[in-house]
């Protein structure tokens, strides 16, 4: 990749991209669904879940979810960007990570947003307490720390600061980042987020680099504007975007934000 040397800022998201949990999800669907009208469905809602994320079902990663129709539909190389259906209401769901895989089982559930919310927050609890496969990945941060040749670390997500401070602190990262902005409200606040920085660094779209997991807010408006986009997941995905850089563990990341470090230095 000859382009390394060019980066500036470096734009992180929290979720999937600073850590990686292969067991979350289930938990997450056990609080939703295993008491009430729902709970007989739960084991078939979990085999469904593992199918959508493993690429064994006919959707997945990558494709859009329309809660008004229920019916999937793909995201294709003549129409990458714009969603299907955007005049739906409700809005169709992007499928970019298992978060919002559990979304889509909640709206297809009808799962009220307060109870939504609540499950959401004791798994964070539970994630912090040592409760899940969640781990924090040293040689990551360590590659965030020496990552000194670019202009700006920034952390972007959308988790609001209440609960988003308080896990950021307890992952040990408040000091890896130039800035933490909380309720980033990706993807259209990442949009205006980059126009901004640009304007106010100076900057060109391509010394800008996005990092996240979920292409739809981490990765598309960047890319729209011109910037870097690396995608993290590892999952498969139908979307074919083509990304600069497809990553799929915590250590090829650490990895690439060493290259990144290596080539800035020489090219000082």
């Amino acid at each position: 990749m000859d382009w390394l040397h060019e980066i500036e800022v470096v734009l992180f998201d929290l979720d999937g991209t600073l850590y990686q949990d292969g067991t979350f999800y289930k938990r997450y669907l056990e609080l939703l669904f295993q008491e009430g009208d729902h709970a007989a469905s739960l084991d078939e809602i979990l085999e469904e879940m593992d199918r959508l994320l493993e690429g064994k079902h006919t959707s997945g990663i990558g494709d859009w979810y329309h809660p008004s129709t229920d019916t999937w539909s793909r995201v294709t190389l003549e129409n990458p960007v714009e969603p299907p259906h955007q005049d739906e209401n409700p809005p169709g769901i992007y499928a970019g990570d298992a978060w919002s895989l559990v979304s889509i089982f909640t709206v297809k559930h009808g799962i009220g947003e307060a109870k939504r919310q609540e499950a959401f927050q004791q798994v964070r609890k539970e994630m912090l307490q040592g409760s899940s496969s969640f781990e924090r990945h040293a040689g990551l941060y360590e590659a965030i720390r020496q990552l000194s040749g670019v202009r700006l670390k920034l952390l972007l997500t959308n988790s609001p600061e209440n609960t988003g401070r308080e896990f950021i602190a307890a992952l040990g990262a408040n000091e890896l980042f130039t800035d933490i902005k909380y309720g980033a409200g990706k993807p259209a606040g990442l949009e205006h987020f980059m126009s901004e920085l640009m304007k106010r660094e100076g900057l060109r779209p391509e010394q800008i680099l996005s990092i996240g997991d979920h292409a739809w807010n981490d990765l598309y408006p960047v890319r729209q504007l011109g910037g870097r986009t690396a995608w993290i997941s590892a999952y498969p995905s139908s979307d074919p975007s083509p990304w600069d850089v497809r990553l799929t563990t915590l250590d090829e990341l650490a990895s690439f934000l060493t290259d990144i470090q290596h080539s800035r230095l020489k090219h000082v």
